[in-house]
């Protein structure tokens, strides 16, 4: 039996909806200083816990080899190679360019088009990384890639995506051996707007490239790995990226610390399943 558009875009949206203002206000409690840094795990949480909500609703369920494949390791190793293709094709063009935005373009582009008087700043490659910031930047990339990477796109392109796709076409279109629907581009769209929910920054437009890419290979991949691990690559990057820059320092970890946080994440993690 077919569902009705109407009822499944009501769940999608109040489930959408809902998480973000859950997620604004975790986010809020910490920037406040009311929640430890550490209660941002709760993010994770609801991202993987939402589609819970959508079984209760009308007993949709994501299958299994989309969000977790099973035999696990052989889509893994397949995930890593797509993984290490696409972030080869994209970032030997987005290295450069960001390095022309960060020391030039935007500085220009503020005070000379658009005729601001305090422009964008210009900056440049001058923090080192140094053993203290790589294990900073150890935590980043777990974090990221448990906590964000895995997390929004199990909700995303593995409910999301997935649920559109029983409404419209999933193989209206086809690019680079990926056939997909509109639920690609519409997923990517609530994505981006997603984050401007939760908290504005000037540049989270410019989300919707990767969000397209990330759908893009959850279609040609069958499953949500490779998008995972591109997306928690291209946020562990821009972290790395605006320290060596300057643009937002990372602050230096001791090993105690850095043990003490993934210990606190694989207990977390355990209490999941336990």
């Amino acid at each position: 039996m077919t569902e009705s558009r109407t009822r499944v875009w009501t769940e999608i949206l109040a489930l959408y909806l809902g998480s973000c203002l859950l997620i604004r206000g975790i986010k809020v409690l910490v920037d406040s200083g009311t929640l430890a840094n550490d209660w941002l795990v709760l993010v994770a949480i609801v991202f993987l816990y939402t589609p819970v909500a959508a079984e209760k609703w009308n007993r949709f369920v994501v299958d299994h080899d989309i969000t977790f494949p099973d035999p696990f390791w052989p889509a893994a190793k397949k995930a890593l190679i797509f993984f290490a293709v696409v972030t080869g094709v994209i970032y030997v063009f987005f290295l450069p360019g960001y390095h022309v935005a960060q020391t030039w373009f935007y500085n220009w582009f503020t005070t000379e088009v658009m005729g601001m008087r305090r422009g964008y700043p210009v900056f440049s490659p001058s923090h080192a990384i140094t053993s203290g910031i790589a294990l900073t930047i150890a935590m980043q990339v777990l974090y990221q890639l448990l906590c964000v990477g895995y997390a929004e796109e199990f909700f995303y392109r593995g409910y999301m995506q997935t649920r559109l796709d029983g409404l419209y076409d999933p193989e209206r279109f086809e690019l680079f051996g990926a056939k997909f629907g509109w639920a690609l581009p519409i997923t990517a769209v609530l994505f981006t707007l997603g984050h401007s929910l939760v908290t504005w920054q000037w540049w989270q437009p410019f989300i919707l490239f990767p969000a397209l890419a990330f759908g893009w290979m959850r279609a040609r991949s069958g499953n949500i790995l490779a998008g995972a691990l591109f997306h928690t690559w291209a946020n562990s990057l821009m972290i790395i990226l605006d320290h060596i820059y300057g643009i937002s320092p990372l602050e230096e970890t001791t090993l105690g610390d850095l043990w003490g946080d993934v210990a606190g994440i694989f207990t977390w993690i355990g209490g999941l399943f336990s």
